[in-house]
C-alpha cells in the first residue's frame, strides 16, 4: 500500500471496521475529518470490492502527495459517491480518474463539492469512453506544432484555442487502437463509435466518430480520426488526474510530467480552427 502523507489530524477518527479494511492512516490522510463517515458497514464488503477501493484510494494518495495537499478534507457527498462507484471499478484508467477526483476534491472548504458533478459524469461513461477521453486529452498536451498551409507553426499556448472552440486534433487510428488495449474478443470499430458518440453527447469532445482515410496513402499517410476538444473535456481530464481544483489553466503540457498514464499517444496533426475531413 502507498505510504500516505503524514498529517496531524486528531479530529479524523475512523471507525475500526473501516480502518481495518482500507487502513485508518490512509483514510485520514486522504479524507481528513470526513473519514468519520466510514463506518462498520465496510466490513460487509467483499474482497474484490475492497481491492477496487484500495486501488482508487492509493491513486488518490499518490496524487495528493504530488500536490502536497496536507490540510483539508473530502466533502462527505463526494466520498459517498466514490465509494459507491469505486466498489465495482476494475479498470485501471477508471480507477485513476476516480482517485484523481477524490484527490482534487480535498480542500479547506467543506461545502466545495464540485467533484460530485465529475463523479456523476464518470458514472455515466463506459470504461471505453473514459479510456478514450484520457487518450484524447493527453494526446492534445503532446502537441507542439500547428499545421498551417502545409507548414508547421509552433504552438505557444493551446488552452485559448480550445476555449474559442477552434482546434482540430488528428490521431492515427493505429495509435488509438493500441492505446485502447483491446483484446481479440472486442470489436474495435464498434467500440470506437460507441466511445466517440458518448463523449460528444456529453459535451466532452466533438466528432471523431468516423474513420478518415487519406487521399494519398502512397505518401505515407494513414487512417486517422479527427476531433474537436471542449473545455468540459479538459476539465474532466484535470479532475481525473488530481488537478481539478487548480482551474482549467492547469491544462498545459507540463501536466504530463506530474501524472502517470498507461499509454503515450502523439498527435498526427493539429490544425487551428475546426477543420473537416471526409
Amino acid at each position: 500500500m502507498v505510504n500516505a502523507i503524514m498529517i496531524n489530524n486528531p479530529g479524523a477518527a475512523v471507525v475500526p471496521g473501516a480502518a481495518a479494511i482500507l487502513g485508518g492512516k490512509l483514510l485520514c490522510d486522504i479524507c481528513g475529518t470526513s473519514a468519520k463517515y466510514l463506518g462498520g458497514q465496510l466490513a460487509n464488503y467483499t474482497e474484490a470490492g475492497v481491492q477496487n477501493l484500495e486501488r482508487i484510494f492509493e491513486n488518490a494518495a499518490k496524487q495528493i502527495q504530488t500536490r502536497n495537499k496536507i490540510e483539508g478534507q473530502v466533502p462527505p457527498r463526494v466520498l459517498k459517491k466514490i465509494l459507491s462507484e469505486g466498489y465495482f471499478c476494475e479498470d485501471e484508467v477508471q480507477a485513476m480518474y476516480l482517485g484523481g477526483v477524490l484527490a482534487s476534491s480535498k480542500g479547506p472548504v467543506s461545502r466545495d463539492d464540485r467533484a460530485i458533478a465529475y463523479c456523476s459524469l464518470l458514472s455515466s461513461l463506459s470504461t471505453y469512453q473514459i479510456r478514450t477521453h484520457c487518450i484524447l486529452y493527453s494526446t492534445i498536451l503532446r502537441a507542439t506544432h500547428f499545421c498551417v498551409g502545409g507548414q508547421p507553426s509552433p504552438i505557444k499556448i493551446i488552452l485559448p484555442t480550445i476555449q474559442k472552440q477552434s482546434l482540430t486534433i488528428l490521431i492515427r487510428e493505429a495509435d488509438y487502437r493500441t492505446a485502447m488495449d483491446l483484446s481479440e474478443s472486442e470489436q474495435p470499430e464498434n467500440i470506437a463509435q460507441h466511445s466517440f458518440v458518448g463523449l460528444e453527447k456529453r459535451g466532452l469532445s466533438e466528432r471523431g466518430i468516423y474513420l478518415c482515410h487519406p487521399r494519398n496513402p502512397k505518401d505515407g499517410e494513414v487512417p486517422f480520426r479527427c476531433f474537436y476538444p471542449t473545455i468540459l473535456g479538459a476539465e474532466l481530464f484535470l479532475w481525473g488526474n488530481g488537478f481539478g481544483d487548480c482551474g482549467v489553466e492547469a491544462y498545459k503540457p507540463d501536466l504530463l510530467q506530474k501524472i502517470k498514464l498507461p499509454f503515450t499517444v502523439e498527435p498526427y496533426e493539429v490544425h487551428p480552427g475546426q477543420v473537416g475531413f471526409a
